[in-house]
C-alpha cells in the first residue's frame, strides 16, 4: 500500500533524508543514534571538493520524446483535461487520481472526521480527531491529572485516496511533519500510524523522498530535510496525468487550436510508444520501493521524467532473498521477480497487463476484471478446482493464486501477494540469518541502460553501510571487510562523494569505530555545508566522540535552519549536559516542549536540568512524567539507564 507504507514505513529503509532518532545506553554522549540517509568523508576535510555529478540523462538520454528536457514546464491536470475529459474524469476515480488533497477542498472534511475508534488511547495517551473553528486537528493529550499541555496539529494534507488508509499533515512554516494518528479502511477505524512511537518519534518530518511519490511534485529547500518553498506543491496535491505521461508544456502549446497531429506525437510521452523496460520505469518510480534507494551521484529522484530509465537515477536494494518478507507493503516489484508469470514469460509481463492506470473496476466486477486479464494468457489452461468451489470464489483467479494476505508493516491493512503462485504460501522470510559471506541486500537487477558496474558497487557500498548501521546483520568480519572493499573502490574513484562518506561514517559507527566514524562526518559536511542530515550525522558523532565544542557549534547550525525541529534541540540540550551547562539544558528541554509538550525525551532533560541546579525535587518530578510518557518498558529502561548516568 503505497499510501501509508511511504510516508511511515520511515525507519524499514529510509528514505534517504530519515532520521531515527533513538535512546540508547551508552551515557550522555550516545543517547541519540541516526541512520541518517546521505553521506560523509577522510582525514582532511578541507582537501576534499564535491565531484562533478553525472551527466544529467534529462539531457544526454537518446529518445524522440521532447518533452523530457529539463526545461519543459509541468502545468497541471487542468491542463489535460479540455481535450481529454473522458479519460479524466476515469483516472481521478483511480485511487493515483485521489492520492492526495489540501483539507481546503470542497468535501474534505467529511473523510477527515468519519471512522470509528475515536477518540483512541494507547498507553498513557488519548489521541483524538476532531473540528475545532474550520480547522480539522488531531490532538494527542496525557491523562488530565497529569496536566500536560495536549500536543496539537492542524491538519493541512491529506495523503492517500482512502483505498488502504489516509495519513495526514501539517504544515509549520515550511516544515512539514507526519501526524501520529491515521485512518485505515479495514474496519474504518482510527489508529496510531504504522512505525509510530509515540515516546519517541510522534512528530515525525516529511520528507520529499516520501511525497515524491504521493503528490504531484513537491517544492524542496535543497539539502533540507523536511522544509518546502512557500508553494509546498505544484499546480495541484494529488498525482496527476505528467507522472506517467511527462510534462504537458509542448503538447499544449503544439497541440492548442490544431485538429491534426503526429503519430506518435513525441512532444509528449505515450507509454504505449515505449520499449518494455521504460514502461514498467514509469510504474517503478514508485512502486518499487525495495530496501533502499539510492540516487545516482549528483542526481535526485525528483529529476526524472517518464520515458526515461528509472535506473539513471538510483538504484533499488532489496533484501536479500533469504530474508524476504513478501508480506510488506509496497513490495510488488520484489514479488513479481519470484513469479512464473514473468520468468517463463522472458519479462513480458508489465503491470498494465493487468491494471489499468487511467481505470479502477467498481467491486462488484473486480473478479471478472481480472480473470479476464489472467485469460489473455492462460485461455488454454482450466482451473482445475472443482466447480462448486470456483462458484464459492466467483471464479476468481486471485483468491487462490493471488491472496490478500495481512501486512507485516502496516496494521489493519491487507495486501495482494504479487508473486502469482501455484500454491500460496503464508509470504514469511526462509531464513533468519545468513552465512558470514553474504550480504543482507541486494541490487535489483540492472535493466538495459543501467549505470556502469562501478557506480552500482559504489551504490551498493552506501546501501550496505545503512545496514551495518541499523546492525541488520552486517557486522560480520567477513560481510565487512567485503563491504569496506566496496567502500575504498568507490571513495578511490570520487573522493568528493559525500553520500559515500556519509555512509561509511554510519557503518564505522554501527561498529564502534568511533574515531573513523567522526573522520567520514566531517567530510561529509564539509563537502555539503547545508545538508540537513548531514549535520545531523556530524553533531551526533562528535556528541559520541566528547568534541563537544563541534557538537554545539552543529546543533546550533541545525536549530538555525530547522528551528521547528525539537530532536535538533534536544541533540543540542544532551550536550550541554555532557558539560553540566544546567541553564543551557533547561533552555533547551523548554523550547523543545514548547514545540511538542508530551515530548519524553524533553522532560527527561529538563528533569536532569533541575537536578543540577539544585532543585531535586522538580527535577524527580520530571523524571517521573517523561517515564509515564515512555510507553515501552524498552524506552523507560533506557531513559532511566540515562538519568543514572548523566547524573
Amino acid at each position: 500500500m503505497t499510501v501509508l507504507s511511504r510516508v511511515y514505513d520511515f525507519a524499514r529503509q529510509y528514505r534517504y533524508l530519515l532520521i531515527v532518532l533513538l535512546i540508547c545506553s551508552s551515557g550522555v554522549g550516545g543517547w541519540y543514534l541516526f541512520a541518517f540517509r546521505r553521506p560523509i568523508n577522510s582525514d582532511s576535510p578541507t582537501a576534499l571538493r564535491p565531484d562533478p555529478p553525472t551527466p544529467d540523462p534529462r539531457v544526454t538520454f537518446p529518445t524522440p520524446f521532447r518533452n523530457v528536457r529539463p526545461g519543459v514546464k509541468y502545468l497541471g491536470d487542468a491542463s489535460c483535461a479540455g481535450c481529454h475529459s473522458t479519460i479524466s474524469g476515469t483516472y481521478h476515480a483511480h485511487p493515483m487520481g485521489r492520492s492526495a488533497e489540501w483539507v481546503s477542498h470542497k468535501g474534505a472534511n467529511g473523510i477527515l472526521l468519519a471512522g470509528a475508534n475515536n477518540p483512541f488511547t494507547v498507553a498513557e495517551y488519548t489521541l483524538q480527531v476532531k473540528k475545532e473553528g474550520d480547522r480539522i486537528i488531531h490532538r494527542m493529550s496525557a491523562p488530565n491529572e497529569s496536566k500536560l499541555p495536549a500536543y496539537i496539529m492542524p491538519i493541512d494534507l491529506v495523503i492517500g485516496s482512502g483505498t488502504h488508509g489516509r495519513s495526514y499533515l501539517t504544515v509549520d512554516r515550511g516544515s512539514v511533519w507526519q501526524s501520529p494518528i491515521s485512518w485505515y479502511h479495514e474496519g474504518q477505524r482510527w489508529d496510531v500510524s504504522p512505525g509510530i512511537d509515540l515516546g519517541t518519534n510522534s512528530r515525525r518530518p516529511v520528507t520529499s523522498d516520501c511525497l515524491h511519490c504521493h503528490v504531484n511534485q513537491s517544492e524542496a529547500i535543497p539539502n533540507a530535510l523536511n522544509r518546502y518553498s512557500e508553494s509546498l506543491l505544484t499546480h495541484q496535491a494529488n498525482i496527476g496525468c505528467e507522472r506517467c505521461h511527462g510534462p504537458g508544456e509542448l503538447h499544449v502549446a503544439e497541440r492548442s487550436g490544431s485538429s491534426t497531429y503526429p503519430n506518435p506525437d513525441y512532444s509528449i510521452v505515450n507509454p504505449k510508444h515505449l520499449p518494455s523496460d521504460l514502461k514498467t520505469d514509469i510504474c517503478r518510480q514508485c512502486h518499487l520501493q525495495g530496501q533502499a534507494q539510492i540516487p545516482r551521484r549528483g542526481r535526485a529522484l525528483s529529476e526524472y521524467r517518464p520515458g526515461l530509465p528509472w535506473d539513471q537515477f538510483a538504484t533499488t536494494a532489496i533484501p536479500n532473498p533469504e530474508l524476504a518478507d513478501y508480506r510488506k507493503a509496497v513490495g510488488q516489484f520484489e514479488q513479481m521477480e519470484r513469479s512464473k508469470c514473468i520468468t517463463a514469460s522472458g519479462e513480458s509481463l508489465l503491470c498494465t497487463n493487468c491494471h489499468d492506470p487511467h481505470f479502477k473496476p467498481p467491486s462488484e466486477n473486480r473478479e471478472a476484471y481480472f480473470r479476464a486479464r489472467c485469460v489473455n494468457c492462460h485461455d488454454t489452461k482450466r482451473c482445475s478446482l472443482p466447480l462448486p468451489e470456483r462458484q464459492a470464489k466467483n471464479d476468481s483467479c486471485i483468491v487462490c493464486h493471488m491472496p490478500q494476505k495481512d501486512s507485516s508493516n502496516i496494521v489493519h491493512t491487507a495486501i495482494t501477494d504479487h508473486r502469482i503462485m501455484k500454491r500460496s504460501d503464508d509470504g514469511r522470510p526462509r531464513s533468519q540469518m545468513l552465512l558470514p559471506s553474504q550480504f543482507p541486500i541486494a541490487l535489483y537487477r540492472a535493466g538495459p541502460h543501467a549505470p556502469p558496474p562501478e557506480e552500482r558497487e559504489r551504490d551498493w557500498a552506501i546501501a550496505l553501510g545503512f545496514e551495518i548501521g541499523r546492525g541488520s546483520q552486517g557486522g560480520s568480519s567477513e560481510r565487512w571487510s567485503l563491504t569496506k572493499a566496496k567502500f575504498d573502490s568507490a571513495l578511490e574513484r570520487w573522493p568528493g562523494d559525500a553520500a559515500a562518506w556519509g555512509a561509511l561514517a554510519e557503518a564505522y559507527r554501527g561498529r564502534g569505530e568511533t574515531t573513523n566514524a567522526l573522520k567520514a562526518a566531517k567530510n561529509a559536511a564539509g563537502l555539503c555545508p547545508d545538508g540537513e542530515t548531514y549535520l545531523m550525522g556530524l553533531a551526533v558523532i562528535a556528541q559520541t566522540s566528547g568534541e563537544h565544542e563541534l557538537a554545539i557549534a552543529t546543533a546550533n547550525k541545525l536549530i538555525d535552519m530547522n528551528p521547528l525541529n525539537p530532536d535538533h534541540l534536544l541533540l543540542r540540550g544532551t550536550t550541554y549536559a555532557s558539560l553540566k551547562q544546567w541553564r543551557a539544558v533547561e533552555a533547551d528541554a523548554r523550547a523543545a516542549l514548547a514545540i511538542h509538550p508530551l515530548e519524553p525525551r524533553a522532560h527527561l532533560l529538563l528533569g536532569l536540568a533541575l537536578n543540577g541546579s539544585g532543585n531535586q525535587a522538580k527535577g524527580q518530578d520530571e523524571l517521573d512524567v517523561a517515564l509515564k510518557l515512555a510507553p515501552s518498558s524498552q524506552t523507560r529502561s533506557s531513559l532511566l539507564k540515562y538519568w543514572q548516568q548523566a547524573r
